[in-house]
């Protein structure tokens, strides 16, 4: 029982790991359609693993903590390029409003 819970918990977190990969690539390419998707999946799996009351080896400890550095580096990612998209329709807008001052 205790190596068919490993075996689970390890699944799991390998596709939480496959999924960060994923969005921070989807970052990255400005693709932003497809990260709710992932989210929500890697929302489930979390979710799934929880209601599982899976105890967590050293091992897995250090794969969950890898993961949330991850995670973090993402969330990072995401929020300089929204800033940086954000100043760019700044400037947009800037610009647009003073050519139509000078109409």
């Amino acid at each position: 029982m205790l190596n068919n819970q490993n075996v689970s918990i390890n699944s799991q977190l390998d596709k939480l790991e496959r999924i960060s990969n994923q969005i921070s690539l989807l970052i990255s390419n400005n693709d932003y359609e497809k990260i709710s998707h992932l989210d929500r999946m890697r929302k489930k799996i979390i979710s799934d693993m929880q209601e599982k009351n899976l105890e967590l080896s050293t091992n897995h400890k250090s794969s969950v903590l890898k993961l949330i550095s991850q995670n973090e580096v993402i969330i990072s990612e995401f929020k300089n390029k929204n800033s940086e998209s954000l100043a760019d329709i700044a400037n947009s807008k800037k610009c647009a409003q003073a050519y139509l001052a000078t109409l």
